[in-house]
């Protein structure tokens, strides 16, 4: 049985026959011959059909069948990744989705399925006629994040069962329903020049691109307040994972509800309600899970990657080959010096989806590729704004355009001190040598280990797309090119500065002769 938080709870379909098939696959697989166990197309067709019809039955006799009559794409999906779990032998070689199939025929099944009616007599009933949730074109398997693996457990967390009207008092105190009346709640693909308000601060912001649907939304047209009040009570839902100080909610969990809420949480951190130096505090408050690096990186799937499930993993891919080709772009610069800790003919490092590379003859310890490695970084961010300058000089008390991404803690300097008298209000890592804190103006929200110090710069990124942050002037050209060379979000000519046009086109003549 597949348990969520209020009914419905949907029950995966078996027989005697299904069972026998289920033992026999079981059998071979202790003498390692399951590959030979396969379903008949009889008994498939069985358990879909079987499966649709009972989910239909179970949400219409629930609560929330008051709302909807049909499973959502979630629902489904759900439901077609615990059968392949029952029933392995009908798993899909892809590891990522092993259970595509599955859900395509569900969805098929489901969308085959046409409800009762009532006559209407001579007159047609006048009025709009009613939007259905499902299209026949419609083929999206939802969003990325967590939700496209296998899951841990059994519980899925979906939208809360009660009545609408039961949460209007709670709808009220959630951030999302503070928008003003002028902020739409539908996605929307916006350019870099609609997020600035002035030719200053063009080329500072990143893009916003269409949001991914969500799993459960209707189609744009009929999205209207109620759905706003739907939203509000998945924020509620994450804010109960959140209530206690030493909350550590499932991953997995946090990111459902974060899929789901997209829309509206965007519209709220984008209305610029706030001032942007306080709109960090008061996201934090609002989103406690943006403090873990792992949910804001996926923010930035959702904004940037939409339903790529291997965004993160290409965005990784490109900022070492980035990494790799600054240092001769450095050299021949005369910025940064040989020899360089990085060689791309080398061997890849053996961590964590890692690709950076490192040149080394003889065996050394994995403790010593870290420093080398974290060596190479600091290289990197001191030079980078050198090689991608800004018309901007930073602030005095800033000194060095690198501060405003990396400082380097002194022996014996306090971090908050350090933080409370920084003049910029953007994020940026402290390094004391051994650990990185990720702080955000003068909050620190999270740390990032040793062996992960490579990634910062992405990090930086991330939180910029998250909260919604104008670039630092002194550093908006670096900021741009990584933007547009490794998280791949474009900007519009008219809204690139002359410095910005000028370094791209230096870097890619570079590279091209």
């Amino acid at each position: 049985m597949m348990k969520m938080p209020d009914p419905p709870e949907y029950v995966v379909y078996t027989d005697s026959e299904l069972d026998m098939v289920r033992s026999q696959y079981f059998a071979l697989l202790r003498n390692g011959k399951e590959k030979d166990c396969k379903m008949s197309k009889e008994l498939c067709c069985r358990l879909i059909r079987n499966t649709v019809t009972s989910m239909v039955a179970i949400l219409r006799a629930s609560p929330m069948g008051k709302e909807v009559n049909y499973p959502s794409k979630l629902e489904m999906r759900a439901m077609s990744q615990k059968i392949v779990e029952y029933y392995p032998m009908l798993r899909d070689a892809d590891a990522y989705m092993p259970y595509l199939t599955i859900y395509t025929k569900l969805y098929k099944r489901l969308q085959n399925m046409r409800s009762p009616r009532k006559r209407q007599g001579s007159m047609p009933q006048r009025g709009r006629a009613k939007k259905t949730l499902f299209s026949s074109d419609d083929t999206d398997i939802g969003t990325d994040g967590d939700l496209s693996g296998e899951t841990s457990d059994c519980t899925i967390i979906l939208e809360s069962n009660d009545d609408i009207s039961e949460d209007n008092s709670s709808a009220e105190k959630s951030p999302l329903l503070q928008l003003p009346p002028s902020v739409s709640t539908k996605p929307s693909s916006t350019t870099l020049s609609s997020l600035t308000s002035s030719k200053s601060a063009r080329c500072s912001t990143p893009r916003t691109v269409t949001a991914p649907p969500s799993p459960t939304a209707p189609p744009e047209d009929v999205v209207d307040h109620d759905s706003l009040k739907m939203q509000a009570r998945h924020y509620k839902t994450l804010s109960n994972m959140y209530k206690k100080s030493n909350a550590k909610p499932n991953q997995s969990d946090v990111a459902q509800i974060l899929d789901l809420e997209f829309e509206a949480r965007r519209a709220f951190i984008n209305s610029d309600v706030t001032r942007e130096e306080d709109r960090p505090t008061k996201v934090f408050e609002a989103y406690p899970c943006f403090k873990d690096i792992q949910n804001v990186m996926g923010e930035l799937c959702r904004i940037v990657g939409g339903s790529n499930r291997k965004f993160i993993e290409e965005m990784k891919g490109r900022w070492a080959e980035f990494c790799s080709k600054v240092q001769f772009y450095g050299i021949w610069k005369k910025i940064l010096k040989p020899p360089l800790p990085l060689d791309v003919h080398g061997g890849k490092l053996p961590f964590h989806a890692s690709n950076p590379y490192i040149n080394h003859v003889q065996p050394i310890s994995l403790s010593a590729i870290y420093l080398s490695i974290v060596e190479f970084t600091i290289a990197l961010f001191d030079a980078l704004p050198s090689l991608f300058p800004s018309q901007t000089t930073p602030p005095k008390r800033l000194g060095n355009a690198s501060e405003a991404l990396l400082h380097i803690l002194k022996p014996g300097e306090d971090a908050m001190l350090y933080l409370q008298k920084r003049p910029l209000s953007s994020p940026v890592l402290l390094f004391d040598g051994t650990s990185t804190i990720v702080a955000v103006g003068n909050v620190p929200v999270s740390t990032l280990p040793l062996e992960e110090f490579w990634e910062g710069m992405l990090v930086l990124m991330a939180y910029y797309y998250t909260l919604h942050l104008t670039y630092p002037k002194c550093v908006a050209t670096l900021l741009s090119v990584i933007q547009t060379e490794v998280i791949c979000d474009t900007i519009h000519n008219q809204d690139a500065t002359s410095t910005y046009k000028r370094a791209i086109a230096e870097w890619k003549s570079f590279f091209g002769k």
